[in-house]
This record gives structure tokens, sequence and C-alpha cells, in this order.
């Protein structure tokens, strides 16, 4: 005996009523930027992403803080060529990572054939 049109259009919304079931609890969980960590907050007791960093950042501040005018413009600028170097070694970097560009195409002649 034939199954019942009705029955495959009810089991067809059904499972269609469970994926939307699903992707709204997955949808959920997604965080708000979509790529932090869920556990972490927005908070200011949330650690930076980079401790190193700022350790180090901190670490300059105090001593910029501590150092007179003359020695604090002396070691901005030594910051300075310090970032530029090391943006000179990314930029080298990056170059050697691209593909170089394509050789001219080859001139061909016909040559006629007696």
């Amino acid at each position: 005996m034939p199954e019942d049109p009705l029955d495959a259009v009810r089991e067809a919304e059904r499972l269609v009523r469970e994926a939307t079931e699903r992707a709204e609890r997955i949808g959920a969980e997604v965080p708000p930027r979509g790529f932090e960590n869920p556990k972490q907050g927005a908070g200011p007791s949330t650690p930076p992403p980079f401790p190193d960093l700022s350790a180090l950042t901190g670490l300059m501040e105090l001593a910029c803080s501590s150092l007179p005018p003359d020695l604090q413009r002396q070691l901005q600028q030594a910051l300075r060529e310090l970032l530029i170097a090391l943006r000179s070694v990314l930029d080298y970097s990056i170059d050697r990572l691209e593909p170089g560009s394509e050789p001219p195409p080859a001139t061909v002649e016909d040559i006629p054939i007696s």
C-alpha cells in the first residue's frame, strides 16, 4: 500500500523544524564578535591578549616617565629607529614570500614549409 503524501510532508516539516532548532542553538553559542573566546569577558580584569608585549610596553612607559626630557627624546628616537628596522625586515620577508612577476610571453614566428 503506497505511503500517504501527507506523511512525507509531515516528515519533511519535522526535519526542517529540528534543523532550525539546532541552528538556533548553535547560533546562540557564537560569541558577539564571532572570534572571541566565549569565556573571555570585556571587563577591565581581562588580561590583554599579548601579556609579554604589554609588560614590555609598561616597562617602557615607566622608564620614559622617570627619565629627564632629553633622555626621553633619545629613547623615543631609538625606539622609532628600531620599529623602522623591524618594518623593513618584515617588508623584505613579505617580498620574498610573494610570487615573482610572470616572464614575458615568448615570441613565436611562423616558419614557412616549402
